[in-house]
């Protein structure tokens, strides 16, 4: 009998920083990327039932062989959830994911915002009985081929987090007018959602993949990225020494790549990438990290048919092995077809370095 997910053991030997057998593959997969399951009438159902959530995130395993899923297992309610536990109002559509409203007019209120409890604040504690819930259930096939499965943990970053509480404008503008100000949110901040990711540990006992979603550099300068992002990025990856780290951000950072080695992560799950080439961004980067990425998610994956999909396998797996994590670059938009999705995964399976 043919044994599934080898992928797994390939993903091992990038960490350890040897070179796998085959180029590993991932998909990425919130907000049911792959499609809702057949009990869920909208979008609102993946947040509103654990049950349909846990079934959308599993569904890729079930639907493809020799697949890792990133994030994982986790209770999913996109970005918002941090900005919740924070204070700000979050408001669900039946069609859309949930998205936040900024509740401080100034920078001058962060006097005012205290340091969360996980237990108590905003969506958290739901997420928390979601976490308990869903780390039971997950069928014992797929937590012995996947070991990451039971300790999964996914944030959203800082800066996006405080560009949530204070609103996007008054954020950038804040880097001017009142810096000091700013880093006392993204102070504060960070450590709640430290305190959030240890919640979770003492949930599945150790985490064993933590993502950071952090957006906001592909819209900052380099001085304002060394000033506002790095520190408070890398001391989130710092705090957190035994998991495997994973820092998605499909926007292009090529004016910053050259810190994206130095964030603590293991992974880096890139976008776009400007004019550059998969060598020179590589280069850029660093050649330990694993690059997880870019097969375009609207260009190639959803509008592209199958021979686009090879086409840009191909290249990007020739000029990115042998520390490519072949994958999106960024989330699948809804309606990808599964066959593009199939060619992707299959692609990877038939590869050999």
């Amino acid at each position: 009998m043919k044994k599934k997910f080898n992928v797994y053991n390939d993903f091992l030997k990038q960490i350890k920083g040897e070179v796998p057998d085959r180029v590993p593959v991932a998909i990425w997969n919130t907000r049911s990327s792959i499609g809702l399951p057949k009990s869920a009438k909208k979008l609102r159902d993946y947040y509103d039932n654990i049950d349909i959530k846990l079934e959308a995130q599993l569904q890729p395993l079930k639907l493809f062989d020799d697949t890792l899923i990133m994030p994982g297992v986790w209770p999913d309610y996109g970005v918002i959830l941090e900005a919740s536990a924070f204070g700000c109002k979050i408001v669900f559509s039946d069609k859309y994911p949930p998205h936040a409203l900024h509740f401080m007019k100034e920078v001058t209120e962060v006097n005012k915002l205290n340091v969360i409890n996980p237990k108590k604040d905003g969506l958290m504690p739901k997420a928390l009985q979601e976490y308990k819930y869903m780390l039971k259930k997950i069928p014992l096939e797929y937590l012995k081929n996947i070991g990451y499965l039971d300790g999964c943990a996914l944030t959203t970053g800082p800066l996006e987090v405080s560009a949530m509480i204070l609103g996007y404008e008054n954020f950038y503008l804040g880097f001017y007018e009142h810096p000091n100000l700013v880093k006392k949110l993204l102070e504060i901040v960070t450590e709640g959602i430290c305190k959030w990711l240890k919640e979770l540990r003492s949930i599945s006992g150790e985490l064993k993949l933590l993502t950071v979603i952090e957006h906001l550099p592909g819209q900052i300068s380099r001085e304002h990225f060394e000033e506002f992002a790095f520190p408070f990025i890398k001391q989130i990856f710092d705090e957190f020494k035994t998991p495997i780290k994973l820092y998605h951000n499909e926007d292009n950072i090529t004016h910053v790549a050259d810190y994206i080695g130095d964030l603590g992560a293991n992974i880096f799950h890139f976008g776009s990438i400007g004019s550059l080439s998969i060598t020179e961004f590589k280069n850029k980067v660093d050649k330990n990290i694993i690059l997880m990425g870019n097969i375009a998610p609207l260009e190639v994956l959803l509008e592209g048919n199958t021979k686009d999909v090879e086409k840009a396998c191909l290249q990007l797996i020739e000029e990115g092995k042998p520390n490519l994590l072949l994958s999106s670059g960024g989330g699948l938009a809804p309606g990808t077809p599964q066959e593009n999705v199939r060619v992707m995964v299959n692609y990877a399976r038939n590869t050999k370095i």
